[in-house]
């Protein structure tokens, strides 16, 4: 895979390395930029909690790290890549403000730090300017690590916490945590990337390693990895990484729809056996599309019998389903005005309709 590639097979390109590996790039973040201005100002605005959703392998993390940067003239910026396992720890993801100063701390024995005056230290230690907290994989916290987390912020002047968290996570929050889900003033939702901002990601990557544009990538070569990964960016790395390193492999100085067609792999036979061991809702889901034609999520959702709490949750899951159907090439997606309209692929077609 991309991160395991050496970065010496690619000077054909005239790039220093493979620009196309899983590591954390928040220099080479694009899209989203409304979103971005939101959060920053909900903190500058004093707000208290920000809400980062996505699916795996959509960019939080790097979104995360990004926003970091924004506060670089800021000292009170704390990063943690999941949460404590225990409410306890707070004090410690807290720990700069919260431990005495040498020799103040020979005689503060007995007046540590804890849950329950972990605010009054911050409030003292902030004094009056904002600290900002980024807590990723947000959706592993449990419920009581949360609500003290809520208690700890609605009692720190100038705290503001960006959470960073599975789709999952806004739903738990709605059924266990009204109020903490309350106290959210912005909400940005990672999805998919538009294939201007697809392209974007893959030249500032090139670019990152020396390269020239998008250059040995062909506009065309473009499109293709547009349409097989869908803009989503995990995926558009590692199909990028896959090309760049079968065409240095061969010598390939431009990459373009002629090498594709001659690299792509065959396609797989699909028994009737398979379809019917996808799981229930993905197989309810291609049914309808067989059925319907072209449909949007919020037409499946009225298409397919599956409960859901509310009609939000409902297009998120339909969405989070569709996106596996087409990793999978079971479903191909086609962009109709501002909307997505989606299809079952014409391999699985037949195979999908019913008797």
């Amino acid at each position: 895979m991309g991160s395991d590639m050496e970065g010496n097979g690619f000077t054909n390109f005239g790039w220093q390395g493979n620009p196309f590996t899983f590591n954390i790039m928040p220099e080479l973040f694009v899209g989203y930029n409304k979103e971005v201005d939101n959060i920053l100002h909900s903190v500058n605005m004093g707000t208290k909690f920000s809400l980062l959703l996505g699916p795996t392998g959509s960019g939080k993390t790097t979104m995360l790290m990004m926003l970091i940067t924004k506060f670089h003239n800021f000292d009170n910026v704390i990063y943690i890549p999941k949460p404590p396992k225990e409410s306890a720890d707070w004090v410690t993801v807290f720990g700069k403000f919260t431990k005495p100063c040498f020799p103040k701390s020979i005689f503060s024995k007995g007046s540590s730090t804890n849950l329950y005056n972990l605010s009054e230290t911050l409030n003292k230690k902030l004094n009056g300017d904002k600290c900002v907290l980024f807590v990723d994989e947000a959706h592993e916290a449990s419920v009581v690590r949360l609500e003290w987390l809520r208690t700890i912020t609605d009692q720190t002047n100038g705290l503001h916490i960006v959470l960073a968290g599975l789709p999952v996570f806004e739903c738990m929050l709605k059924s266990k945590l009204e109020t903490f889900l309350k106290r959210i003033s912005t909400k940005v939702e990672l999805s998919t990337l538009t294939k201007s901002e697809t392209r974007e990601l893959i030249k500032k990557r090139i670019e990152s390693m020396g390269g020239d544009d998008i250059r040995p990538f062909t506009s065309d070569t473009i499109e293709y990895v547009y349409s097989k990964t869908g803009g989503f960016p995990r995926e558009v790395i590692k199909l990028c990484s896959e090309i760049a390193h079968n065409a240095s492999l061969r010598g390939i100085s431009t990459i373009d729809m002629n090498f594709m067609k001659e690299t792509e792999k065959p396609e797989e036979r699909i028994s009737l056996e398979t379809i019917a061991e996808l799981p229930e809702r993905q197989r309810l889901v291609l049914e309808a599309l067989a059925d319907r034609g072209e449909m949007t999520p919020s037409q499946i959702v009225k298409k397919i019998d599956i409960e859901y709490k509310d009609k939000d949750n409902a297009v998120r899951s339909i969405n989070n389903i569709l996106r596996r159907l087409m990793k999978e090439g079971l479903v191909d997606r086609n962009k109709r005005g501002k909307t997505y309209k989606y299809k079952v692929s014409g391999k699985y077609q037949s195979l999908t309709v019913r008797a």
